[in-house]
């Protein structure tokens, strides 16, 4: 309730205190408790502009999250938090790996003749969906 009405400092407190308060082995026996938990505090953490325990919080819960899917949502919560703090490289170098990991390849280069040519590949792909 606290996060829905803006009040960031109250929901990242009460958040907190869940994390802190679920069992050691948390991750294997509340896995589904502990992805959202974990997810939500670095959210209300990063309302409050305290990006190192944002991405404290999320880098934890990447290492225990079981697969990419569950993944997904906390890489993009941990681009903004770089870019945030002006870490454009550190946001390059994680949307690649992802990338990379999802089977999309990045170019080496970039000229407008590529870009046609992927956007025009990328719309016929949509349209055969």
């Amino acid at each position: 309730k606290a996060l829905d009405g803006c009040d960031h400092e109250t929901a990242y407190s009460y958040l907190c205190a869940a994390l802190s308060l679920l069992p050691e082995d948390h991750w294997r026996s509340h896995y589904d408790l502990s992805l959202r938990l974990n997810f939500l505090t670095s959210s209300a953490a990063n309302s409050c502009c305290q990006y190192d325990e944002a991405e404290q919080i999320l880098r934890r819960g990447l290492t225990n999250a079981r697969c990419l899917d569950d993944q997904l949502p906390s890489y993009l919560l941990l681009s903004q938090i770089l870019q945030a703090q002006g870490k454009v490289n550190d946001v390059y170098d994680t949307c690649s790996a992802i990338l990379t990991e999802l089977g999309e390849s990045i170019p080496e280069s970039y000229t407008l003749c590529k870009s046609a040519k992927m956007l025009a590949e990328t719309l016929k792909m949509y349209e055969e969906l």
